[in-house]
């Protein structure tokens, strides 16, 4: 079974050949609550004899509630959210698990570190119910360039996709990533006020602007991409929103995920 696991600083992203679902990415403490009133959506987890609130529920009931925010993604919070993700998805039995890194931490050491942390058997319970599951397989592909895959295409295309800590940039010539064009920039629309989105845009049209020419196609998507779009379009005339952008990368990884196991050519993790 394949499940891709965008586990962003924000939201959860997943995706399955069945269903595709998002929650907050959002861990506290588990509490007893005296009254308990049962809303759609609120996740209770137990997993190695500790309890936690997830999502929206650790938004309106947890003490201390946290998202990770740290520049490695191999840690407790990645672990917590992503098994969640899997239970609510449906896994079961053998888990291919298919999850992403920002382009600047795409190194061995820090997909090591994930594969580490989130492969092998795991017995978790969420809402009351007991699942197991073995994580057999990890792909880590890259943030925002793995979007590409959901709709590849030929051509120059470049890629915005903003996120809450950062923004990855990505570049695609005739279905080939190019290293050299693509990258992160360390910020995010969780750091920037509302009233500072137009100075988010150009900061980022500045960066990107030093390899990419005005009138190259350029496709955004993170959450924010639809918000983005009228500033970007300011540098970049050709930039557009794709279809339901907070989900594309999860997309992406799904078809990497799928790409990957069939073994088409010019896919790689």
């Amino acid at each position: 079974m394949i499940i891709a696991v965008d586990c962003g600083r924000s939201y959860v992203k997943v995706m399955t050949e069945e269903k595709t679902f998002l929650f907050p990415s959002k861990v506290s403490g588990w509490r007893k609550r005296n009254y308990r009133q049962e809303v759609d959506g609120d996740i209770e987890l137990q997993y190695r004899g500790r309890k936690w609130f997830v999502g929206q529920l650790a938004e309106r009931e947890g003490e201390f509630t946290r998202q990770a925010m740290q520049d490695t993604k191999a840690v407790e919070e990645t672990l917590l959210l992503t098994l969640t993700a899997i239970h609510l998805a449906g896994g079961k039995g053998n888990v291919t698990l298919v999850t992403g890194l920002p382009i600047v931490n795409f190194t061995e050491e820090e997909k090591y570190a994930v594969k580490q942390l989130l492969q092998g058997h795991h017995h978790v319970e969420v809402n009351g119910r007991w699942k197991h599951f073995h994580i057999d397989r990890v792909y880590t592909t890259i943030e925002g360039g793995s979007a590409f895959f959901a709709e590849p295409r030929m051509g120059l295309v470049r890629i915005i996709d903003f996120g809450a800590k950062t923004t990855n940039y990505a570049t695609f010539k005739d279905r080939v990533f190019i290293d050299r064009e693509s990258g992160t920039i360390p910020i995010g629309w969780e750091t920037a006020k509302e009233s500072n989105v137009r100075e988010m845009a150009d900061l980022i049209a500045s960066s990107v602007s030093k390899k990419w020419g005005a009138d190259d196609v350029v496709l955004l998507v993170g959450g924010m991409a639809k918000k983005m779009e009228p500033h970007i379009q300011e540098h970049f005339r050709c930039a557009l929103s794709v279809k339901y952008p907070q989900t594309a990368n999860v997309r992406g990884y799904f078809a990497v995920g799928k790409a990957m196991i069939e073994g088409v050519e010019g896919v790689r993790v």
